[in-house]
This record gives C-alpha cells, sequence and structure tokens, in this order.
C-alpha cells in the first residue's frame, strides 16, 4: 500500500464506533495499540506528529535494566526492566541486540570497585544470566587504550542492549496494523466531546494531512501522549501530574571518539551517570537530565540541546578519553527529548522514578512514566486497567515475533542482512523483492540505503521529508549538515513515489534544514 498525501481520506478510513482510540504514537501508544488490536479490538490510533516523533526517537538507543536506579533504591524498576530486556533481544533480534559496556572506576568516585561489582551481579541475577566481570590492566590496553588510566582502579564490563528507538516503534505499529488496527499520523485531536453524564462520546479531530476535521466517537480514550498527557486530560480534570525532564546527546564521527563498547561513566562535576555509546557508526553521548522550562517549548519547534548541556557533556568525553580533544566543531549533531516523568515534588530530576501510573478519568485512560524498555509491560497493564470497560471477545494471542530472515543475494553480506531484518521484520521479504539490488548499497559512510528511502516513502506513511530523515531513517543525526549532500539523491526517490512538485521540495527541503539547525546542530552560542 502506498501513502500518498493526496490519497488520504479521514472520513472514509475512520467511519463508525471504536471500541478504543489511542493517543500518541510514541512506544507506549504503539505497545497499547498492538496489543488492542491482537485482541480483536476496533482499534484507532492517532498520532498529531510523526510516529515516534517525540520521546521514542531522542531516547539514548537503549533498552537496557537502568543499571543507575539500583544505587537509587529503584529495586523493582531494574528487575522489571531488565526482565523485559531479556524478552525484547528474543522478540525483536538484530533490532535489539546485546551490547557489552565498560564501567571504568577511578579513584575520585564515591564508591569502590567493589560495591559497583555487587551491583552488576545483582544486575545479572534479575536477568538470569551470568555475563560480567573484569578487564585486566592487560586486556584494558589492547581493547581501549584511548581510556582515561589516570586513578583508574578496575575496569568492569556488563551488558545491556541497543536499539534504533524508531525502527521498534514502526515494527510494532506495524504488528497492530496488521492485525487488523488502524494508525493514523498527522491527526490532532482537539477537543474532547461529553455526554450527559460527562464521559467521552467523541473526539474532535483535524487531519494535518489532507486538512479535514471530523468527529470520532469512541467507546474509551487512551492517554499516550507522554510529556503532553497533562494537555489532553486537563479536559477531564484540572490535575496536573507530569514533570518534563529534557536529554540530551551528541554524536561524533566514530572516527573522532573511537569505541567499540559501551561505556558508563559518572560525569567529573556532578557524578550524574552518562553513556558513551557506538550507534550506527557513530559515537553517541549523553544524557543530561534537566528539568524543560515551558518558554522552551515556545522558543523553537522541538526540543533542543542547550550551550550548558553541550558543555558539560564534552567535559565527560574528554575527561574519559584525554588524547581525543574533542570540541564543539566536532560534534556531527544533537537531539534532545523529553521525559514523561509523574511528578515527584523536589526531587532531583536523575533520582526521579521511573515507574509508570495509570489515570482513570471517566473513560479516559492516560498513562505516564516509564520508559522505552518496559513498553509492553506497561500495555499489558493498560489492557488490564481498561478490560471492565471493553466489550467481551474471544480472547486474542499475542504472535509470535519473527526474526528469522529469508534467504537473501550473498552479495548483501551478513551485516547487511541482519540489518535489514532488525528493522523490517516480517516485511523484509517484501523489501527485496520490490526494492533493485542496485539500491541496496550504503549511502556515503552511513549504513542506510537508497533501497530504504523507497521503501520508507512508499510503505511508511512518510509525510514530510523530516519523518524519512530523522526517524525512518536516521540519516539527519549520522550525517554531517543533517545529509545536506545526500538530499539530491533522495529528491529523485521521493519525486518518483509521492510526485512531490519542485516547488513541494523546495519547501520540504527548506523547511527540514531550518528545523535541523535549530533543534538538531549544536546550539549557536
Amino acid at each position: 500500500m502506498r501513502f500518498e498525501k493526496a490519497n488520504r481520506n479521514l472520513s472514509d478510513t475512520v467511519n463508525g464506533k471504536w471500541d478504543a482510540i489511542v493517543i500518541g504514537g510514541g512506544i507506549t501508544g504503539a505497545g497499547i495499540f498492538r496489543d488492542l488490536a491482537i485482541k480483536g479490538y476496533r482499534v484507532l490510533l492517532l498520532e498529531q506528529n510523526d510516529f515516534a516523533f517525540g520521546t521514542s526517537s531522542r531516547s539514548s538507543k537503549l533498552v537496557h535494566g537502568g543499571l543507575r536506579y539500583l544505587a537509587n533504591g529503584q529495586f523493582n524498576v531494574t528487575r522489571e526492566s531488565v526482565h523485559e530486556r531479556e524478552r525484547l533481544q528474543k522478540q525483536y533480534p538484530h533490532l535489539v541486540k546485546p551490547l557489552e559496556f565498560i564501567l571504568p572506576v577511578y579513584e575520585r568516585y564515591k564508591y569502590n570497585p567493589s560495591f559497583f561489582e555487587f551491583g552488576i551481579a545483582i544486575y545479572d541475577l534479575f536477568g538470569r544470566k551470568w555475563n560480567h566481570g573484569k578487564y585486566s590492566d592487560q586486556d584494558r590496553k589492547q581493547k581501549f587504550h584511548e581510556l582515561d588510566a589516570d586513578g583508574l582502579r578496575s575496569s568492569l564490563y556488563y551488558f545491556d542492549a541497543e536499539v534504533d528507538d524508531a525502527r521498534l516503534v514502526w515494527r510494532v505499529l506495524q504488528e497492530g496494523i496488521r492485525a487488523g488496527g488502524i494508525a493514523l499520523n498527522y491527526c490532532k485531536v482537539g477537543k474532547i466531546l461529553k455526554d450527559h453524564e460527562g464521559l467521552i462520546s467523541a473526539l474532535q479531530v483535524h487531519d494535518l494531512v489532507s486538512q479535514q476535521q471530523i468527529e470520532i466517537p469512541a467507546r474509551l480514550v487512551i492517554n499516550a501522549t507522554g510529556p503532553w498527557t497533562d494537555e489532553l486530560r486537563t479536559q477531564m480534570i484540572g490535575e496536573k501530574v507530569i514533570r518534563k525532564l529534557r536529554g540530551s546527546h551528541i554524536l561524533f564521527a566514530s572516527e573522532k571518539v573511537p569505541v567499540n563498547q559501551a561505556f558508563t561513566i559518572f560525569h567529573p562535576v556532578d557524578g550524574r551517570a552518562l553513556f558513551v555509546i557506538p550507534w550506527q557508526g557513530m559515537t553517541m553521548v549523553g544524557t543530561t537530565d534537566l528539568d524543560h522550562p515551558e518558554i522552551f517549548e515556545k522558543e523553537k519547534p522541538e526540543p533542543f540541546m542547550t550551550a550548558k548541556e553541550m558543555d558539560y557533556l564534552l567535559e565527560a568525553v574528554n575527561k574519559l578519553f584525554p588524547e581525543v580533544d574533542a570540541s564543539e566543531n566536532d560534534i556531527v549533531s544533537s537531539f534532545a527529548g523529553l521525559r514523561p516523568i509523574v511528578s515527584m515534588g523536589a526531587m532531583a530530576p536523575s533520582k526521579a522514578s521511573r515507574t509508570h501510573k495509570i489515570f482513570e478519568d471517566g473513560n479516559l485512560f492516560s498513562i505516564a512514566g516509564g520508559k522505552l524498555t518496559t513498553f509492553q509491560r506497561m500495555a499489558s497493564d493498560m489492557l488490564k486497567h481498561i478490560r471492565p470497560n471493553l466489550p467481551r471477545l474471544p480472547s486474542g494471542r499475542l504472535p509470535t515475533h519473527d526474526g528469522i530472515f529469508p534467504e537473501m543475494s550473498k552479495e548483501l553480506g551478513i551485516e547487511m542482512q541482519e540489518r535489514l531484518s532488525g528493522i523490517l521484520g516480517f516485511s523484509l521479504a517484501d523489501f527485496l523483492a520490490e526494492i533493485p539490488s542496485d539500491e541496496l548499497k550504503p549511502l556515503g559512510s552511513t549504513p542506510f540505503t537508497l533501497g530504504e528511502i523507497r521503501w520508507a516513502v512508499r510503505h511508511e506513511m512518510v509525510q514530510h521529508l523530516s519523518d524519512l530523515m530523522l526517524r525512518r531513517t536516521r540519516l539527519g543525526l549520522v550525517s554531517a549538515e543533517g545529509g545536506t549532500t545526500l538530499l539530491p539523491q533522495i529528491k529523485t526517490v521521493i519525486q518518483q513515489e509521492l510526485e512531490w512538485s519542485d516547488t513541494e521540495w523546495a519547501q520540504e527541503q527548506s523547511n527540514y534544514l531550518r528545523l535541523w539547525h535549530e533543534c538538531y546542530s549544536t546550539p549557536q552560542v
């Protein structure tokens, strides 16, 4: 199925009453949508921007237990997260992949090596595996000799997992769509319409693609809008519960900051835990953890990293790898996202709990908190909560997740095969049948291909150039200047598939590059 803008008709697509409407196309909404669809309910998902636009494309790209949560006493969060990490690696092989972490312990740290060794042991016990230890000085010098050795007491290692978060969202959405659900991006929910009992009867929806406005009736509504939970919920109740915390990251070319393993470090100034991660052929450093003032949301169209955050992250990199001498000019891109933390008052951001909570306001059910790793547990909890409000149906069964890729051309190589299997899942066979083999070569120094671009604009509801560059692929993050030099090739494919005129392309390109410079480059000091 193709998704050209001109062919979208909201009235025809969403007619009738829905058992449930899920608002929010991030990982939490996608998980709830998928599980409802699989169980046979008539479910519609609406996202006012693009799928994974918010927090779910701006995470630290990890499926992890949250080792630092142990130090904060959040044992249940860690246990649940580790269990979910193991589950996701089995469900989505080649997308959720094991990643080795090095934890260097220095004399300046508050705790000694035995404290961290004990924490890592508990971590592995929660995951029912035993895959950790420490490197000798000789091994350290061979495997990661760039590491600062001054005051280094021990080099511990353990395993978590990495992910392309936006592609995980799309995989989960596709499973829901395959089961009969309907998901639409760029559909903004406006006013909640209520019946005489004060319950939701319908939603006023504005399709930003076709410019249609329509009322959509529903038995119940699920608010999975993450950091923006309060904005919808206050139409039913005056209470506000969300504390928006901003996390920012910077990316370097791997040649500048070369790492083959990830590193868990503690900032030399405030001791906050940070990650240095090899991702998509780059080296990513993050994250900060700061309250996000409301004025920032009015200043630019998306969350952005501040100059102070950039300096903070650079300081950590240069302390860990003193020979690297990284500067602002070495940063290829940056990104910032908002975490939807259930408010805990004046608690320090890094100590705020990552547990999730469900709020019931009539037939509006809101879910907030949590983390990407635990999205399936959150979906399960929501379904248990709303089941009394839904019609009785024969019990559905969650599908097995196919991680086996079909036989492919030997010219592709195992690495490309596994990567495509991870991001496409059950669509891989169709992808290989449709896409010419000469479009499966990496673009520049990135892992992405022209074939993935063609497939995305043909099948993955791309409405804007930014959808393609920042979420369906990550070319905008891993290429200099947001991938400017690749745009002529991309233009050809988009015009072939979506029939954009030169004028439409010029406007989309201008909008994308302006957005990239405002929110994904280095701050203008």
